[in-house]
């Protein structure tokens, strides 16, 4: 918070200073009325040269005293080798309106400034509009002046200083500006003018340079999610519904049957129909991707080729011509086609024949997640915020879920990574998503030049595995940092021993190999090579400009139920991936952390972590109250499977095989019958007890089913008397709006920080302590029965739905969540940990923060 620390009067707008300085004149001490050579004597001083002054002081306070102290002789010597020259006083004719005078190898600016008389003082750059209730007063006789700085300038002044002393040494960043006023005036009865000098050792103004906060959201995606991915599927698969709708339409009209040259059409399927027998050429091609560029949503690609103009003939090699080929063969063979074309076609000719992942259940077909819809919520991308006068940009960053590719990294869209899906480990994995990130971090503030950085303020969700990661990220560097005192949060942090933000991840070497491939750490200027093998490998960020980071403040971390699933084993994940944010003195290090967990997951590779250290079976659980309401860690339990509130399902039917049973009959049994009953009642999948199990000959067969029920399949076994019933539970329509409740929940936390108890007038909330999210306009849950907003209501209360209202719970249940757990899958089959005889499967194993093992009755 170095806005708030001076020595004199220096106030802050935005990403300015300003020293105001006084004058009084030598014999009467009243103040000047007119600029008789009013000028202002001011240094420069790095990080560096404060580091040599203060050593492992911490207390700005101190800090800005001890270089004032040290310097402030500096100031004093400078104005006086300018006022006397070989013992000769200076004179009017040889006075300039800026020199600079070298002191002991540092250099000190003189400079002229105009004079202001005033009746009262202006406070327009005062920091949170902040100025001495005296000095708002209207006074007489004050002559002022105003010296009004930047980083940006007191930097260009720091290189300046370097080249005129010609120090070869590092320049570091500026950092403290002093400066002192003096004034001279004409010495009387002097014929040539001389002047007489006069400064104000008393009235020197020490402050440091302008605060730059940045904020920062990061959003680590879950499993199998990609928003990319997703986005270039929907989006493909509309762009190609109009062309195909226009050539089903009117294939068989007689005003296509006059053939036009192809540089007098503007739309492929004009094409199409106006050619007998039409051929793919690189007029069609461009023709194609032309019509793709301009397709009101994005198609988009990340190699270089594809984004080539379309004048450049290297653009027919790419990926996107490569695809336009194939979507003319397809709208030819629409053309030619006998049979209507639906919607279904489309997208499945999109998913076999343009995806690099042509599975049913790819990143590319899943819905979006919560995660996705919060990071475009954030109001991010560098916006400037003006806070409290201090000088705000903001950033966002969305990074895919694991087992999927980041196509900012692998230049172009990939099939899903089965090591990443199932370990975590690999090129697509919790580590590497991580080293992705940074790197897109600092290309940020490379983008936007931001090379220093006073707060660096981190709001940070993730869901799934995304979750561990973002847990892995925020206690990684927690753990490699202290709290710094006097600043405007008590919980913000700086790198032990000088390190950078990204250590934790890079090492010492400042470099790390995934999949074959080295990452450089990209704050890591000083590195020239790394080794790969036998090869040494160029540090592309090699005497780049340094990015310095002084603090970082984790203001939010939103987690939805955190799955690691890290490696071969779930139970020792606390160890291998550090998500504990209890560890040593982590908990005072953080601003919030809220944990929204599936308490309708039952699947065996689905073990979740809580955030406490110790066994949280409580519908929630609260830790440490915050002076402004709510709690600084907060985790419950809420209605749903895991993607029911971290978000990722599609509006669809829902078939699941929940028990494959070993019968002497092809009927299903009595005992089997009240045993399915029994299972429903307590859990309530389907809303009734009134329960019709039918027989049914294929599971393709119930997928086409509009009614709900519990059906079955038998099958006899081979070489045995016995048979085989496939029991399945089948929901018609299984709505995904009840993301929106979960979504609504942690958007409100993270900006109100306290929804819960009662909600703050907003006018109370601190600006720096509330995260930047839109509006839910897009996101808004509606429903016949009105259960969305019961449900929310409820939580919203800190209520435990299926006790207070059993009744919305089971509408709830039976209309929006989903039955996750498949005993036909095996990543996505039952747990049988403590499973009762009475149930087809048991529940769901969680681990507290240090690895201990429990479930939740």
């Amino acid at each position: 918070m170095s806005n708030d620390i001076t020595i004199g009067r220096a106030y802050f707008k935005e990403d300015e200073g300003l020293h105001l300085n006084e004058f009084c004149s030598k014999e009467d001490e009243k103040a000047l009325r007119e600029d008789r050579k009013v000028r202002i004597a001011y240094m420069i001083i790095s990080d560096k040269e404060s580091k040599e002054i203060n050593q492992n002081e911490e207390n700005k306070e101190k800090i800005l005293e001890k270089v004032k102290d040290h310097y402030q002789k500096y100031l004093v010597k400078a104005v006086e080798q300018e006022s006397l020259k070989n013992d000769i006083a200076l004179t009017y004719t040889q006075l300039k309106d800026r020199v600079e005078e070298i002191v002991d190898k540092k250099l000190v600016f003189l400079s002229m400034y105009s004079l202001f008389s005033t009746k009262s003082y202006e406070y327009s750059h005062a920091h949170d509009k902040k100025l001495e209730s005296n000095l708002k007063e209207k006074k007489e006789d004050i002559s002022t002046t105003s010296l009004i700085y930047s980083f940006d300038s007191s930097q260009k002044l720091l290189c300046f200083k370097n080249e005129k002393i010609e120090q070869k040494e590092e320049i570091g960043q500026a950092y403290i500006i002093l400066s002192m006023p003096y004034v001279y005036n004409i010495k009387k009865n002097s014929i040539n003018k001389e002047l007489e000098l006069t400064y104000y050792e008393d009235n020197v103004i020490a402050s440091y340079m302008p605060e730059l906060i940045v904020e920062y959201g990061v959003f680590f995606d879950g499993t199998n999610n990609n928003i990319y991915n997703i986005d270039f599927y929907r989006n493909f698969t509309d762009f190609l519904k109009k062309p195909t709708q226009f050539i089903l339409d009117n294939k068989d009209k007689r005003a296509f049957e006059i053939e036009k040259p192809i540089e007098d059409i503007t739309k492929i399927e004009e094409y199409i129909l106006s050619t007998p027998e039409p051929k793919v050429s690189d007029e069609v091609i461009v023709l194609l991707l032309s019509q793709m560029n301009n397709f009101k949503k994005p198609i988009r690609y990340f190699d270089d080729e594809s984004n080539l103009s379309l004048d450049d003939k290297e653009v027919l090699k790419s990926s996107k011509a490569k695809h336009a080929k194939k979507v003319f063969n397809f709208l030819v063979d629409v053309k030619k086609s006998t049979k209507n074309i639906e919607e279904k076609d489309i997208a499945d000719f999109v998913r076999e024949d343009i995806l690099l992942d042509d599975d049913e259940e790819s990143s590319y077909v899943n819905g979006e997640s919560n995660i996705a819809r919060l990071h475009k919520l954030y109001d991010g991308d560098d916006v400037k915020n003006g806070i409290d006068s201090v000088a705000t940009t903001r950033f966002k960053l969305y990074e895919s879920g694991s087992g999927t590719h980041n196509p900012f990294v692998s230049k172009n869209y990939e099939g899903d990574s089965m090591w990443g899906l199932g370990l975590a480990i690999g090129e697509t994995g919790v580590k590497a998503h991580i080293i992705y990130s940074c790197i897109k971090i600092a290309e940020q503030f490379e983008d936007a030049s931001i090379y220093r950085i006073d707060e660096l303020v981190f709001d940070i969700f993730g869901f799934s595995r995304g979750a561990a990661t973002a847990r892995h990220f925020v206690c990684s560097i927690l753990k490699e940092a202290d709290i710094v005192k006097c600043t405007r949060r008590e919980y913000t942090i700086s790198m032990k021993d000088d390190k950078d933000i990204f250590y934790p991840f890079f090492g010492d070497k400042g470099y790390v190999n995934i999949a074959g491939k080295l990452f450089f750490n990209p704050l890591r200027v000083d590195i020239k090579t790394g080794v790969l093998g036998e090869r040494d490998i160029p540090n592309p960020y090699y005497k780049n400009k340094k990015i310095k980071i002084d603090t970082v403040s984790f203001r939010f971390v939103g987690l939805y139920d955190t799955v690691s699933h890290y490696g071969l084993s779930q139970g020792n994940d606390s160890e291998d991936l550090n998500l504990d944010f209890y560890l040593g003195e982590n908990h005072e290090k953080v601003g919030q952390v809220v944990h929204l967990m599936a308490d309708d997951e039952y699947r065996f590779n689905f073990d979740a972590y809580s955030i406490f250290p110790t066994i949280n079976n409580s519908f929630r659980k609260h830790d440490k109250k915050l002076q402004k309401g709510g709690y600084k860690f907060e985790e419950y339990y809420i209605p749903g499977a895991h993607a029911d509130i971290g978000g990722g399902y599609n509006e669809s039917s829902e078939t699941v095989l929940i028990s494959k049973e070993i019968l002497d009959k092809s009927t299903i049994s009595q005992k089997l019958k009240n045993k399915i009953l029994v299972w429903n009642k307590k859990y309530n999948w389907l809303n009734t007890n009134q329960l019709d199990i039918i027989e049914k000959h294929t599971k393709n067969e119930i997928k086409d089913l509009e009614e709900d029920g519990i059906y079955f399949i038998s099958r006899s076994l081979p070489n045995n008397s016995k048979y085989a019933l496939f029991i399945y539970l089948h929901k018609a329509n299984v709505s995904n709006k009840y993301e929106y409740v979960a979504l609504k929940l942690m958007h409100n936390r993270a900006i109100y920080q306290d929804v819960t108890e009662a909600l703050v007038d907003k006018k109370d909330i601190n600006p720096f302590e509330r995260v930047p999210l839109g509006k839910l306009t897009s996101y808004i849950f509606k429903d016949n029965k009105n259960i969305l907003n019961k449900t929310y209501g409820i939580l919203e209360q800190n209520k435990e739905m299926k006790v207070f209202d059993s009744n919305t719970y089971k509408e709830l249940k039976a209309q929006f969540l989903h039955h996750s757990s498949k005993n036909d899958s095996f990543v996505n089959r039952a747990s049988n940990e403590e499973k009762d005889n009475n149930d087809f499967y048991g529940r769901r194993v969680i681990y507290s923060a240090t690895g201990t093992k429990f479930t939740r009755v």
